[in-house]
């Protein structure tokens, strides 16, 4: 049976088993819940876990579709907590980024891809766990370097919130909630760019839709929930639900570089 994009064929070959589709499943209702809550960590979570499915392209596109998709839903709520300045200042620099990070997805070997999607997640999340803040200078040039780095590593992998992560968390200056409303602004114009690339190179396929629509529901139903727990941890538990999403992000930075 085949409706426009839509082939029960391909999909049964995308999802051969019902363990494959519920571990899928399962890790999207994760990592969107994460990225609800603290406004990224949705593809740090998705794009190991998509890498041992897909080929670094497919997982890329499908990251990005659908945080896309929880970013426009998230807009109307973060648009009056953005700091706009910090927003344009790094946002510009990340789309000179993502042409270069498309000429390396195709250049990379993808088994070295999923590696380097590894040793990114599981850095981070290490380096959190310490207590590492980033100590030095902040100013145009640091923007700049954060935000091509940014960009690019949104293209190859659709992680491109760790140099974010590491440059701003450090920030005295910024409170929780226009940090999460800035990663949600900053993700959503780095998203739209990078797929209008893709699609200008012609590097988006039916499979990555299938793959899209058919985690969408979870995804955004998990973006709900990642609200709620937002609004009850202002409240509490912010410190404790923090260190746990960082030892799940250690957890499966490693087990994507044993697999």
């Amino acid at each position: 049976m085949t409706l426009g994009f839509w082939s029960a064929d391909l999909w049964h070959q995308l999802f051969p088993s019902i363990p494959m589709l519920m571990l899928l499943s399962i890790g999207v209702l994760i990592a969107g819940t994460i990225r609800s809550f603290t406004g990224f960590g949705g593809g740090l979570v998705l794009a190991p876990l998509l890498s041992l499915f897909m080929t670094p392209t497919d997982m890329v596109v499908v990251v990005l579709l659908l945080n896309f998709m929880t970013s426009v839903q998230s807009v109307p709520n973060t648009w009056s907590t953005t700091d706009w300045k910090m927003v344009f200042s790094l946002s510009i620099p990340a789309l000179f980024g993502v042409p270069l990070g498309v000429w390396l997805i195709e250049w990379l070997d993808p088994q070295l891809i999923r590696r380097l999607i590894g040793v990114i997640v599981a850095g981070l999340a290490a380096l959190m766990l310490i207590g590492w803040k980033y100590q030095g200078r902040r100013g145009k040039v640091q923007d700049c370097v954060v935000g091509v780095t940014s960009g690019a590593l949104t293209a190859i992998a659709g992680v491109g919130g760790p140099p974010l992560v590491l440059y701003l968390l450090s920030a005295k200056d910024i409170s929780p909630i226009v940090l999460r409303s800035f990663f949600m602004m900053f993700f959503c114009f780095a998203q739209i760019a990078t797929v209008v690339y893709f699609l200008l190179q012609g590097m988006i396929n039916k499979s990555q839709l299938i793959y899209s629509v058919t985690f969408a529901p979870v995804y955004l139903v998990s973006t709900v929930l990642g609200t709620y727990l937002f609004k009850k941890a202002v409240k509490g538990s912010v410190e404790l639900i923090k260190r746990f999403t960082l030892w799940f992000l250690l957890v499966v930075g490693i087990a994507t570089l044993a697999f």
